[in-house]
């Protein structure tokens, strides 16, 4: 899943109000944006655009899930040459 990054102008006395204030609950402000940002996801997105999104993450996973078994193949063939050569 690709992220998306971007930036808001807020008042900055207001931020670091918020800030302290979730600190005191052990919480992060980065966090409750994201809670709320999923809030307005499941509450705004209808359910066939999710589907298509949700089917688009699937596939994106397992084309990085494949990406990652390729990685970890060649790692341990270069494992075993390595240590051949090591017998030798």
């Amino acid at each position: 899943m690709k992220k998306f990054q971007f930036t808001v102008e807020y008042n900055e006395e207001k931020i670091k109000a918020i800030k302290v204030s979730l600190k005191d609950k052990g919480k992060e402000l980065d966090e409750e944006i994201i809670k709320y940002l999923d809030v307005l996801y499941n509450k705004n997105v209808p359910k066939l655009l999710k589907k298509y999104i949700e089917q688009d993450f699937k596939e994106e996973d397992k084309t990085e899930d494949q990406k990652k078994e390729k990685v970890e193949e060649s790692n341990k063939e270069e494992e075993k040459i390595n240590g051949s050569f090591r017998n030798n």
